[in-house]
């Protein structure tokens, strides 16, 4: 497992025993789930979160129908995002408002359930995890302003990282590095404006962060085997003449 998988359960009414190389996380929807972990046992009711450590043997039965967020988690993913501590504890009890956003953890992707993970450490321990929170902060920033042009060190010291802590939490919640992450961006905003507008490319590619409109061609080339121009003309409609910058 190298990702995160979200599921919505229904946990059985025998005993059941499990043991696994990836950490577990268990919210209460409906009804209840009995579980024991390391000799203890906790009734995973609506808004209670019992964490499964890697390779902890536990037990389970459900009494009654029951539905259960399970959220199983690849352990490198939560030491690069330094989530472990949710594993070192005890079930909690989740605010209602936290526990009711945790219903729609399954239509999203990583850095949602990554910020959603934050907030409920931070219930516990605020200052421990302003990194993270300030790179969740940081990709809509940069998405609004493609044309700026952004460095990674510079991305690295605003979470107060170092580089490498940055493209490791980076990689964690968005499956690609900074570089990788950045080019896609660019070239989805390119697309859309090629779509949108009649502008030339020498000036969809400024507005998009590309140095020139050779750069652009050349990166976009590599990742679709085309130029923008032929991409261009077999995709797009032609439309009124609009400014990428607006």
């Amino acid at each position: 497992m190298t990702r995160p998988i979200i599921e919505t359960r229904a946990y059985s009414d025998r005993v059941l025993t499990d043991r696994h190389a990836f950490h577990q996380l268990l919210l209460g929807l409906e009804g209840c789930v009995e579980l024991e972990v390391g000799g203890r046992g906790v009734r995973v009711e609506r808004g209670v979160l019992a964490p499964v450590g890697a390779g902890d043997e536990h037990h389970y039965l459900a009494p009654r129908d029951n539905a259960t967020l399970v959220l199983d988690l690849p352990v490198a993913w939560c030491e690069a995002l330094q989530l472990e501590a949710l594993f070192e504890g005890r079930p909690r009890r989740l605010p209602a408002t936290l526990a009711a956003r945790g219903r729609h953890l399954g239509a999203t992707g990583a850095p949602a359930l990554a910020g959603w993970l934050s907030e409920v450490l931070a219930e516990a321990a605020p200052f421990m995890h302003e990194p993270r929170l300030r790179l969740l902060r940081l990709l809509p920033e940069i998405e609004a302003d493609l044309a700026r042009p952004w460095r990674v060190r510079d991305w690295a010291a605003r979470c107060h990282l170092a580089e490498a802590a940055f493209a490791r939490q980076f990689r964690a919640l968005t499956g690609q590095s900074p570089h990788a992450w950045l080019v896609a961006r660019r070239l989805a905003r390119a697309r859309t404006l090629m779509g949108a507008s009649l502008a030339s490319l020498t000036e969809i590619a400024l507005a998009c962060g590309f140095g020139d409109a050779a750069h652009f061609s050349r990166v976009f080339r590599s990742r679709h085997g085309c130029s923008p121009r032929q991409w261009r003309d077999r995709h797009c409609r032609p439309v009124s003449r609009t400014n990428p910058a607006r």
